[in-house]
């Protein structure tokens, strides 16, 4: 927790204690509030701009029974930042988060998610915006997505030469499903648009469903799922198949249809993208057995699985490298991996990376390709153990030797790769 933040907001709690600014009343109030300049408009103002300079993913602003508080995460971890918000503020706080994207500041017993945009240094930084009540109040939870620069091409997403060329393999497909699978805050939807920058072509027509569009690329055209107006994503993926599309990327499967229907989609001469909750490349074929699909029909449809995680990325200006002595626990860990005369990195901390030792996240991926010989064995509807042994034999680097590598490389350090993998 940086002290002038801390005693930055405490500052401007007391200013809105004394006021006692109230944004109880239903009545709607624009979202552009320019002349606002209330205390409580100050710390919300504040606090978002704090986390951006932090580099902040997301925010938290929880209650508790006599205070509430904040928190960031920040490379994948949840830092509380201030623990003293005062409970007679906290409702002001949350209505003027609801203002910011126009929900109602009544609803306190439901669920309310929502969206506003905000100007930092120029760039435009789409805030998207979660409210769930909890028993002592609502939570709010912002996540931060830069509009202007927040997905990266294929080449910035440190993918080892093997799997970069399996990746570009994968792209290159006429036709079939590949699929981006991890669990949440995972990068699954990085290395998705990665792969649709890649692919944008004026010749090609690409079409994305998302829920929530969360960058815009120029030349490619996204749907917006809106369940309030029943458009889901059967509803937009059934409107989507007329449309003439070379290209199809489906933001999430998340039923039993979109699943049947990515597949009949790729079986039908086009290449599908999509991304799934699950844990590894071998979780992906069960999971989607499980949501109906016939066993003939994915080892058919399927081309290729990114499974990934994310992992600190260590600050390149401070972190010290160290011998792995052959006879030490590490080198026990490593088991095959290790080899004598290595050397690994671990975190110091300087003032580029806020004495954190480590600046953004790196992916660990392992990347499967669908052969002929596991398309036989998923086609026969394998156990969980038979399919991993046919997973072997394709020579797929898992996911934790990805990850010693890019340890071995400086990336990460090799704790958070094994913290990650054991998870």
């Amino acid at each position: 927790m940086r002290t002038k933040n801390k005693k930055g907001l405490k500052e401007l709690f007391d200013i809105a204690r004394r006021s006692n600014t109230s944004y109880g009343s239903p009545i709607a109030i624009p979202v552009k509030t320019v002349n606002d300049r209330s205390p409580v408009v100050e710390v919300v103002n504040h606090v978002i701009q704090d986390a951006l300079e932090q580099n902040a993913s997301d925010i938290h602003v929880e209650p508790g029974r006599t205070v509430g508080r904040l928190r960031y995460r920040i490379d994948g971890r949840l830092e509380t930042l201030y623990e003293e918000i005062p409970m007679e503020l906290y409702g002001n706080v949350i209505s003027r988060i609801k203002i910011m994207c126009q929900l109602n500041i009544a609803e306190n017993r439901l669920p309310q998610d929502g969206r506003f945009s905000y100007d930092f240094n120029g760039q435009e930084i789409d805030v998207r915006v979660s409210v769930v009540p909890l028993i002592n109040g609502e939570k709010a939870v912002l996540r931060l997505l830069n509009r202007a620069g927040g997905f990266m091409d294929i080449d910035s997403l440190y993918l080892l030469m093997e799997n970069k060329e399996k990746f570009f393999g994968l792209c290159h497909e006429a036709s079939g499903a590949v699929i981006v699978a991890g669990p949440v805050n995972s990068g699954k939807t990085t290395t998705l648009y990665g792969a649709l920058h890649y692919l944008n072509d004026s010749k090609k027509n690409i079409v994305t469903i998302e829920d929530p569009v969360e960058y815009q690329i120029a030349g490619i055209n996204q749907v917006q799922v809106n369940p309030k107006i029943r458009l889901d994503f059967e509803e937009a993926l059934k409107a989507v198949l007329r449309q003439d599309y070379d290209i199809l990327a489906i933001g999430e499967v998340r039923s039993d249809e979109v699943a049947n229907m990515l597949v009949k989609s790729s079986l039908a001469g086009h290449l599908v993208f999509a991304t799934i909750h699950t844990s590894s490349a071998a979780r992906v074929i069960f999971r989607l057995l499980d949501m109906g699909i016939k066993p003939f029909l994915l080892g058919t449809a399927l081309k290729g699985i990114v499974a990934q995680r994310l992992v600190p990325r260590l600050c390149p200006h401070c972190c010290e490298a160290y011998e792995v002595l052959e006879k030490s626990s590490m080198a026990k860990t490593l088991g095959d991996a290790y080899e004598p005369g290595l050397w690994l990195y671990h975190r110091r901390g300087c003032d580029k990376c806020r004495r954190r030792g480590v600046m953004g996240r790196v992916a660990i991926q392992e990347i499967l390709v669908i052969d002929n010989r596991l398309q036989q064995c998923i086609s026969n509807r394998p156990t969980i153990g038979e399919l991993e042994e046919a997973i072997r034999e394709t020579n797929m680097r898992s996911m934790w030797l990805d990850g010693v590598e890019k340890a071995k490389a400086g990336l990460v350090e090799i704790e958070e790769v094994m913290r990650v993998c054991s998870e």
